[in-house]
């Protein structure tokens, strides 16, 4: 794989490698459910259920520049927001991605009113405290086991799946759903809206003085990213039935939060390689006997990325810099007998030397 430089040292992968990284992607997504086993189809489910949560991540703190420490909590408040809309008020299994978005969208609005309107970092502050508050409030409702949806995917018979294939099946729900999420906010940040929320995060005097609505414009993107972790919490049923709090813990939220400094949040491809270390690390080092090093590993990759990159994530260490606009310093000739040819500018001024008598 080639990887070319910049003049500042810096890497950046050229169009051609980005297709044959896209095409691998894809080849290993395919091949999962036919080649991984159960273990391996269960962790590349959950991969694609934290992607869409990131990229709420994504639009919170890449475009906009504010801060969520309970990201985590938007998920879990999907998840549970879902089952029980699926269990008392009859809503298709298939559909509880669609409520969980729902359930999350209210929430962040419920956090995204009262903390945009003051000034400062109320809004971390808020969901510190609701990624704090959310296990214990799950644990007091539906009981420390937690809540169990009545009812399961079983694969349809056009999909010539059986029971014992049903991780496949909802592998499959899980990365379609998913991907078509992804791709539908791929195009909706497209152009103005884009340009909207950089305005806001930037110079958000000099966008309120062109017009911009800053404060809906920060409001709109809380209750988007809400909502795509309400999604991610609505998509976690379908291959695990159960929600409680456990599941959902402050640690989570935390380490959603710095892998994305770490990583990057100013692109919306980094969703994927975060899915991956949030669930591949603490697996791997359970599986070492070493658990009490994930904080500290993610820390450190927080610091070092931070030093690496003068802050900016590990993704700016491989993107092009801007051309430079080149800078026009001399002054326009005026050509032509009109004004004297030769080159010469006859506006300017010059000082005619004095001779001595």
């Amino acid at each position: 794989m080639t990887v070319a430089t910049t003049g500042d040292g810096r890497l950046y992968l050229p169009g051609r490698v980005k297709v044959y990284l896209a095409i691998a992607a894809l080849a290993v997504v395919v091949g999962i459910p036919v080649f991984g086993s159960t273990l391996m189809i269960l962790r590349a489910t959950e991969v694609a259920i934290f992607s869409v949560a990131f990229a709420g991540l994504h639009i919170l703190s890449g475009r906009l520049g504010l801060i969520s420490v309970g990201h985590g909590a938007f998920i879990g408040i999907g998840a549970i927001g879902a089952a029980h809309t699926i269990d008392d008020l009859g809503v298709p299994y298939l559909l509880a991605p669609l409520a969980g978005a729902i359930c999350g969208a209210l929430f962040g609005a419920l956090i995204g009113v009262p903390s945009l309107r003051l000034p400062g970092a109320y809004l971390a502050l808020l969901t510190l405290a609701m990624a704090m508050v959310l296990p214990i409030a799950m644990r007091q409702i539906d009981g420390p086991l937690g809540y169990r949806v009545d009812g399961d995917l079983h694969p349809p018979t056009w999909t010539g799946l059986d029971l014992s294939q049903i991780n496949v099946w909802q592998y499959i729900l899980v990365v379609v759903v998913g991907a078509a999420t992804l791709a539908v906010l791929r195009l909706a940040i497209g152009g103005r809206f884009t340009r909207s929320l950089i305005a806001a995060r930037d110079e958000p005097t000099a966008a309120a003085a062109f017009g911009i609505n800053v404060s809906r414009v920060r409001l709109i993107g809380v209750i988007l990213s809400a909502a795509l972790a309400g999604t991610a919490g609505g998509l976690s049923l379908y291959p695990t039935p159960l929600v409680a709090g456990s599941h959902y813990p402050f640690s989570l939220s935390v380490s959603m939060f710095a892998l994305m400094l770490a990583l990057g949040a100013s692109r919306l491809w980094i969703v994927l390689p975060a899915s991956i270390v949030l669930v591949m690390l603490p697996n791997a080092l359970i599986s070492l006997g070493w658990p009490v090093w994930e904080p500290i590993i993610y820390a450190a990759l927080l610091l070092l990325m931070t030093r690496v990159s003068r802050g900016q994530g590990l993704v700016s260490l491989f993107e092009r810099p801007p051309a430079p606009v080149p800078i026009r310093t001399s002054v326009p000739t005026l050509e032509g007998p009109r004004f004297g040819g030769g080159g010469r500018n006859p506006f300017l001024l010059t000082a005619e030397p004095r001779s001595r008598t």
